[in-house]
């Protein structure tokens, strides 16, 4: 008793310690990127409002107000003016063209503080926009992703230092610090000061032409700025030599790559170990190239070559954004097959290449995931499962507000079966995240709200697994009417979690092969030209289905060279002489490829035991190129829900720029669903 009571001990905590490995990286929920607000009070702005009532800084103060009202409690935003402390006399320019103040520094949102401050502020000096970038950059962190919003009527008066150039001179500080610029009713000289300065820091520029657009703008532009993609891991830097490659144990590290480089990372894997490799490029708004790759290739000790690579492509990184591609390698699994080199435990190297050699930015963010399962000794738990859940009736109930996060490690939790609800602004990619247990599968859909105003431009959904393994995904043209995503009528779904699920022909189902984290991506896409202020109501339906149920047992990883075991009647291995490939299933009714390196061995995928979840995960705000399309889902049971279907608008669209829509919420009641 006492033996079996220690064993089971061990196995508990090797579970608990592949969780661990699998959780997503600490930070709170819904996280924020930090943002100071630059506001012009030059005397310019004492000028009369077109078609309002009182001044362009009477405008700018009821915009900036209303900015501060709307603003999470969480966010961390500062303000900064600039021309309110002297007049605009000849006389006054030397101590002018120094009138920058910081009124609230960046921290945590104090309403009341900043509310008064910009109620106090008059206009009467001069345009040192220049030194304005200057000192608001200086009161951001150093790193991460960060972002200055600056209001101005006109273009400096005080340079130099010439804005552009700081522009530039901020870039290199790093690729994640954004300016947006808004340009309040300005002439053609100006609009272009303000544009080159988004543009050489990968931010956006907005016209606003009276007091009503620049309110809607306002709001949309720092609301957007908060949600950028904040990329996070322990540093680790990767090497040009594979054989001094840095060691990696599970978790997720960050690095980062020039425009057309190769890095080597390593990991020690033992045997029964499946490892699960991902790599997250996070590209700035602006990149210089639309098209980017990343491609992941796996060698055995000593440099044995695998034959194995994957590789992902984007197509719209000039949006900024994420492209994630994934490798798993179960290699040292018992039964695995692998080419000679490649089954033994050692150190295996994952190299990791980056190229976008028409001129991408310089350096950019990448961070590496590793997560390491240990074999099972034990009980393998329920039997490959051969169906989807779906919604057993029309969702139902008040929508939950939520405001989602603007990364895999900021994904905001959904609990469980429901509804919610919140806006998603145009350019905008939220993230999500639902625990499955093992035995529960999950199913949902994506409303985008009707606006006869809205704009045109792509929406698209996805839903990835915890190694960030993209499960399915849908996309179609939004013009401005209600959308529902997937446009088939049929909810994206997983079948319930189960360990055996690695052993079905069907890719989707495969991917659904460990319990934890399951991600669920909404994005609104560029908008084509301007857009009403505001954004655009999203509602998401979520049914949690299954109980939990006991999972594998694992148990501990060896040194030893595998030995080829008898196969159980437990699993469900691909009939004989039938082959398939991690992400294109042999056999069911998904037929999806990845874009494969063309050096890839032909050898075939073993998939009796094999953790086979090699998948390509793509986090984008911009569409990416596949040789694949959206299949439809496998039949499930219920009825499907409405909403017009409508044919995805391509891969190769047009970015677009412009203010987003503003417009109620399509939160209408339904029947009760299990």
């Amino acid at each position: 008793m006492i033996r079996r009571l220690a064993a089971l001990a061990a196995v508990s905590a090797l579970t608990a310690a592949f969780s661990f490995a699998n959780a997503p990286a600490a930070s709170a929920e819904g996280d924020l990127s930090p943002v100071m607000v630059v506001l012009d009070s030059s005397g310019s702005m004492t000028a009369r409002d077109a078609g309002g009532s009182g001044t362009r800084m009477d405008a700018a103060k009821r915009a900036v107000t209303s900015m501060v009202a709307g603003l999470p409690d969480q966010a961390q935003v500062g303000l900064t003016i600039y021309g309110a402390g002297t007049g605009s006399s000849g006389s006054e320019k030397a101590a002018g063209c120094k009138d920058v103040r910081v009124v609230q520094p960046v921290a945590t949102v104090n309403k009341p503080v900043l509310t008064r401050a910009v109620s106090a502020a008059k206009a009467s000096g001069y345009t040192p926009i220049g030194h304005s970038l200057r000192v608001a950059a200086a009161q951001l962190p150093k790193e991460g992703q960060r972002s200055i919003v600056l209001v101005s009527d006109g273009e400096d008066t005080c340079a130099p230092p010439q804005p552009c150039e700081v522009a530039k001179e901020l870039h290199k500080q790093g690729v994640d610090l954004h300016v947006h610029a808004i340009g309040f009713r300005v002439d053609a000289k100006a609009r272009a000061q303000l544009a080159c300065i988004a543009q050489n820091t990968g931010g956006t520029y907005h016209d606003a032409s009276d007091a009503d657009s620049l309110l809607g703008v306002l709001g949309r532009v720092t609301e957007r700025a908060l949600r950028h993609y904040e990329p996070t891991g322990k540093p680790i830097t990767g090497t040009a030599d594979p054989f001094t490659a840095p060691t990696m144990t599970p978790g997720q590290y960050l690095d980062t790559l020039n425009a057309e480089e190769e890095r080597f990372y390593s990991a020690e894997l033992k045997t029964g170990d499946t490892a699960y490799f991902a790599a997250t490029a996070v590209f700035p708004r602006g990149n210089p190239r639309d098209i980017e790759v990343v491609d992941l290739k796996i060698t055995g000790p000593d440099g044995a070559d695998c034959y194995e690579s994957q590789r992902e492509l984007n197509t719209r990184a000039k949006d900024g954004g994420s492209l994630t591609t994934v490798l798993s390698w179960n290699g040292t699994v018992a039964g695995s097959s692998k080419p000679k080199g490649c089954s033994v435990p050692g150190k295996y190297t994952f190299r990791v290449t980056r190229d976008a050699r028409g001129g991408g930015a310089d350096r950019v963010p990448v961070e590496l995931q590793l997560r390491v399962e240990p074999p099972v000794t034990g009980s393998t738990g329920e039997q490959t499962q051969t169906s989807l859940v779906t919604f057993a009736q029309p969702p139902a109930g008040a929508v939950r507000p939520v405001r989602g996060g603007g990364s895999f490690n900021e994904a905001t939790t959904l609990d469980g079966s429901g509804r919610y609800g919140e806006t998603i602004y145009y350019g905008e990619e939220l993230f999500y995240r639902v625990k499955l247990d093992w035995g529960q599968g999950l199913a949902y859909r994506v409303t985008f709200a009707g606006r006869p105003d809205g704009a045109t431009t792509n929406i698209r959904t996805g839903l990835f697994s915890p190694v960030r393994a993209e499960i399915k995904f849908d996309t179609t043209a939004y013009t401005g009417t209600t959308q529902i995503l997937p446009s088939s009528g049929k909810p994206i779904a997983t079948p319930r979690a189960v360990y055996l699920n690695r052993n079905a022909n069907n890719s989707d189902f495969r991917k659904a092969s460990v319990d934890g984290w399951y991600y669920i991506i909404a994005k609104l896409g560029v908008a084509s030209g301007d857009a009403p202020a505001g954004g655009v109501p999203v509602t998401i339906d979520v049914a949690v289905a299954g109980d939990k149920v006991a999972g594998p047992e694992y148990g501990a990883s060896t040194g030893e060279t595998p030995s080829i075991p008898t196969p159980s009647a437990s699993s469900e291995p691909t009939p004989s002489g039938s082959t398939t490939n991690e992400a294109g299933g042999q056999g069911g009714d998904d037929k999806v490829q990845p874009v494969a390196d063309e050096s890839s061995s032909s050898l075939p995928w073993i998939v009796g035991g094999a953790v086979l979840v090699l998948a390509l995960a793509i986090v984008a705000a911009a569409l990416i190129i596949r040789s694949r399309k959206s299949s439809a889902l496998q039949p499930a049971n219920g009825p499907g829900y409405g909403g017009p279907g409508q044919n995805g608008s391509g891969y190769n669209g047009p970015g677009y720029n412009g203010p987003a829509a503003n417009g109620p919420g399509q939160n209408g009641p339904g029947q009760g669903w299990s």
